[in-house]
């Protein structure tokens, strides 16, 4: 056990599954090319597709994050930023509408004493991360 006291949660930030969902997408587009007569124009997609994904999965990688008794740590580029309890104000929720889902998600802000906004790009809602919703709703 360190400072921080006991682990109550670790996890990773959501930026991981963009770069899935657009590898995912050039694949169909490259099989899909084959069922279709203009063939290089949806490889041609297919191909821009996996590069994006690739870039997002290679460059811009999931932070991940840790919540204990005493603090919050956030990895965040390579570097570690722990937030003490006791500089945390309040814990605002961000509400994120999803286009044709009829399920809002949220994604907790640390508003700390000196007024400073901390998002944690972790989303949950009625039916995914409740276990992370447990924990954020009762820190403090």
């Amino acid at each position: 056990m360190n400072d921080f006291g006991e682990l109550l949660y670790a996890g990773k930030t959501d930026s991981n599954k963009n770069g899935f969902a657009f590898i995912l997408l050039g694949i169909i587009s490259f099989v899909g090319a084959n069922f279709i007569y203009a063939k290089m124009m949806l490889m041609v997609i297919g191909g821009v597709f996996i590069l994006v994904g690739l870039y997002l999965l290679l460059f811009k990688r999931s932070d991940k994050f840790s919540i204990y008794e005493n603090a919050i740590v956030l990895t965040l580029k390579g570097q570690e930023l722990s937030i003490p309890k006791e500089e945390i104000n309040r814990i605002e929720y961000q509400e994120v509408k999803v286009r044709r889902s009829p399920v809002v998600s949220y994604y907790p802000v640390l508003i700390l004493n000196n007024e400073n906004k901390v998002l944690m790009n972790k989303a949950f809602n009625s039916m995914i991360n409740q276990d992370f919703k447990k924990i954020i709703e009762s820190y403090l």
